[in-house]
């Protein structure tokens, strides 16, 4: 996990959860997302909701304007290959709890693109739920 783990360092899931919950809680912005690139179980990347942009995830609206920030799961995408798992999460300010955290229709597209089989994300409720894509 880039930024999180030192090469050839493993963590359990709850260590996962809990350094990505950090790191979304810290963006700055409004919601607070993470999503997990794992590769065969293990974790690739932790990306989050930001401010930063990408060529490969430009979005340009009806109007004209274009897009100045980055979902977390095309931040997780960047590193990704066909074949990789995303697991999905928002929280809750006041709590740290999970929220709806299930990929937009313009994450998807990215998803299906980029070969993504399998999406974990958390529901309305703060339960994991999963998509086969």
């Amino acid at each position: 996990m880039v930024g999180l783990l030192n090469k050839g360092q493993e963590w359990s899931s709850c260590q996962v959860y809990y350094a990505a919950r950090e790191k979304a809680m810290g963006n700055g912005r409004v919601y607070h997302l993470a999503a997990i690139l794992r590769r065969k179980g293990r974790v690739v990347r932790v990306g989050i909701n930001s401010s930063k942009t990408h060529p490969r995830f430009t979005r340009t609206y009806p109007d004209g304007t274009i897009a100045s920030h980055m979902h977390a799961e095309m931040d997780a995408l960047r590193f990704s290959q066909p074949g990789d798992t995303l697991e999905v999460m928002r929280f809750k300010k006041r709590n740290c709890d999970f929220a709806m955290a299930k990929p937009c229709s313009f994450c998807m597209s990215h998803i299906r693109d980029a070969g993504i089989k399998i999406i974990r994300y958390t529901n309305p409720e703060g339960v994991w739920e999963e998509m086969i894509v």
